[in-house]
């Protein structure tokens, strides 16, 4: 029986969903997340459910359905708005229905996220009041060089010392303090709670619908940790979320770049500057999630973190994953420690001068490794271009040549050794790679995947199809026909496999004339009848006796191999 979770006062109707997921646009969707790029009669991009180098993440609008065939994620549009933002079934239902203009009555029964939303803005807006009443955090503020105007635009509150205003307001809502801990404002400390972030700068950390989701903290002073997280709940997650993405999204995909930084106040930086494509990762390392929301704006990144060892280490392992992925990355050349800091000391246009000179990846790499080894040596040297080898063999797999090239320049320059010196070592010596590229022989349709194809995507040919003789079809061809047919067409009726199978097909086959397409098959079908009836003839001929019934037999021969003839199969004789 068909269960939804209760919305407003009942159960939303199956009717309803089913319409919901027919407005809604899948593939628009899943582009807010995805960059997607036309394959066939659907669409594929790298998956934003795990790391990959190629894309394996296909949509196809006809069916309404998205499969991975790397990690084997897969659903309807629904689905995929639980997963990619963690939501209830019912939440992304209702979301979904919002951006469709469908009206669900919402009564006093509220789902789990908007209590959980709605807690977190009424602490929210009792952080501002405070932040207003508390000289000591407006003074920090003022310190960092933000002016009234921007505290108001960025919501930025404070958390009193020893502040139970997270507590007062669970009470108030009636939210009981377990479930409140579990939203991560407050925490139990010697048998009592208390607001986890006393005496913090509150920064409010949303999610890509704007919704707020969490808190980032930053101390008046040196205690530590400086900076405190919410901590992870079943709407906020540090590895899938980025600070600040939904208004950069948008710009980024404008501007075709994204800033991308290592915290709440170096995006914040760049965006007082005027450069509200920046956004920053949030106190974790830059993970696949990440890379995958920056894709779906844009494929260039300009990396911006720290300039000491550790933002140097941090940026190397982003640069791997981002260049792994497909995607341009350059380094902006910081003169001051963090971007933060560059704004505080030379002003905003500073931000925008080191992006303008942003070094190229291939020769950010070769300057950060060259100071690991002693290139006055000829075993430094060769440690160096051994350092180097993952890098120029990943370059090449990904046939980005030009790029290649211009590391081998630095690389030249760096060694005096000659680019072809340099190209002959990196391309001769068997060393570990970064990345290999399979080649697979390609799968050619057969006639009843082309009959599959026509029937998902032309609907006035599916009494013409259900028609066809499929006696010579494969079991699951046969049981896909049957299953639509018994279900009058409804994709749901298919079982996981079956739609998958179906979605291969649809990615496969580029659009073509359907009638031309029909016909071909119709005659492809008809030859392999008459090829299986000649195999028949010839088997039946060699065992029997009967001289009349040899004759029979060879006459019926001769006249199917003019049939093929006429339809261009060959004449099957012997």
């Amino acid at each position: 029986m068909f269960r939804t979770p209760f919305v407003g006062g009942g159960m939303i109707s199956k009717e309803t969903v089913q319409l919901i997921k027919e407005k809604a646009d899948i593939v628009q969707v899943i582009s807010q997340y995805v960059s997607l790029q036309k394959s066939g009669s659907g669409y594929k991009g790298l998956c934003p459910f795990h790391s990959e180098k190629t894309p394996s993440f296909h949509v196809n609008p006809v069916l309404k359905f998205y499969h991975c065939f790397g990690c084997g994620a897969s659903g309807d549009v629904i689905k995929f708005v639980q997963e990619i933002e963690h939501l209830s079934f019912r939440d992304a239902v209702m979301r979904l229905a919002r951006q469709v203009g469908i009206d669900i009555p919402i009564s006093t029964v509220r789902s789990d996220f908007t209590v959980y939303t709605a807690y977190l803005s009424r602490v929210h807006a009792k952080y501002i009041s405070q932040l207003n009443k508390s000289k000591e955090a407006t003074a920090y503020l003022k310190a960092r060089g933000f002016t009234n105007q921007q505290i108001d635009n960025f919501e930025l509150g404070y958390c009193p010392e020893r502040s139970t205003i997270a507590v007062e307001m669970a009470r108030e809502m009636t939210l009981p303090l377990r479930k409140a801990a579990s939203f991560g404002l407050i925490k139990q400390t010697n048998g009592k709670y208390v607001d986890r972030f006393s005496n913090r700068i509150i920064i409010p950390i949303r999610n890509d619908s704007e919704n707020l989701v969490a808190f980032g903290a930053r101390t008046l002073g040196h205690e530590e940790p400086k900076y405190l997280n919410s901590p992870e709940t079943r709407y906020f997650s540090k590895g899938s979320m980025l600070f600040l993405f939904h208004i950069a999204k948008k710009v980024a995909k404008k501007l075709d770049f994204i800033v991308l930084t290592e915290g709440y106040f170096d995006a914040l930086a760049f965006h007082r500057a005027g450069v509200t494509n920046a956004v920053a990762i949030l106190g974790t390392a830059l993970t696949p999630e990440h890379i995958a929301k920056i894709a779906s704006s844009t494929k260039n990144v300009i990396l911006c973190f720290d300039s000491d060892d550790a933002g140097e280490r941090a940026t190397i392992r982003a640069l791997e994953l981002l260049v792994k992925q497909g995607l341009n990355v350059a380094i902006a050349n910081l003169t001051e420690d963090d971007p933060d800091s560059l704004y505080q000391k030379r002003g905003p246009s500073s931000l925008k001068e080191s992006l303008k000179a942003a070094l190229q990846y291939e020769k950010y790499i070769v300057s950060v490794v060259s100071r690991k080894h002693d290139l006055s040596v000829s075993a430094g040297v060769e440690e160096f271009l051994v350092a180097l080898k993952p890098w120029a063999q990943l370059l090449l797999s990904q046939r980005r040549f030009e790029r290649y090239n211009r590391f081998i320049e630095s690389v030249s320059a760096t060694t005096n050794l000659s680019a072809a010196q340099i190209d002959e070592f990196f391309r001769s010596r068997k060393l570990r790679t970064i990345s290999k590229v399979e080649h697979h022989k390609r799968h050619l349709p057969s006639g009843e995947e082309y009959l599959v194809y026509l029937y998902l995507t032309h609907e006035d040919m599916r009494n013409e199809i259900h028609n066809v003789d499929k006696s010579l079809f494969s079991e699951r061809s046969r049981l896909f026909f049957e299953k639509m047919r018994e279900s009058r067409d409804q994709i749901d009726a298919l079982d996981e496999e079956l739609k998958v199978w179906a979605l291969k097909i649809l990615e496969a086959i580029p659009p073509g004339d359907p009638v031309k397409i029909l016909n071909d098959v119709k005659k492809q079908l008809q030859r392999k009848s008459l090829e299986r009836r000649i195999s028949e003839i010839d088997l039946e001929f060699t065992s029997t006796e009967d001289s009349t019934r040899k004759m029979k037999l060879l006459s019926e021969r001769q006249k199917i191999a003019r049939l093929l003839d006429k339809l261009g199969g060959g004449t099957g004789a012997k």
